[in-house]
């Protein structure tokens, strides 16, 4: 998907799966972005370290699929020129 939306992707390996993994290239100022989705327990725990150097590094990380579609729409609004910030109160 986001290669079809011209967004340049590669595939890397976890953090437990090898070297040079995720956090390898977050520390390295290869990634510039984390969206990091986990289910169960075990997931969560294994993730420990990417979230850990991504806010280290001052990546910033996304754990929703909702946040990260909350971020694209802001990097969007941004390179268009039409982020306007107001208070919340006047959206509602």
């Amino acid at each position: 998907m986001l290669s079809e939306n011209n967004v340049s992707v590669a595939p890397v390996l976890k953090a437990t799966e090898g070297r040079p993994n995720i956090v390898d290239h977050i520390k390295n100022n290869e990634i510039h972005l984390v969206i990091n989705t986990t289910e169960g327990k075990a997931a969560q725990e294994a993730s420990y370290s990417i979230r850990r150097t991504a806010l280290v590094h001052r990546v910033p990380y996304f754990t929703t699929v909702a946040g990260a579609v909350a971020a694209t729409k802001a990097i969007e609004a941004l390179k268009n020129g039409s982020l306007d910030v107001k208070p919340i109160q006047e959206y509602y």
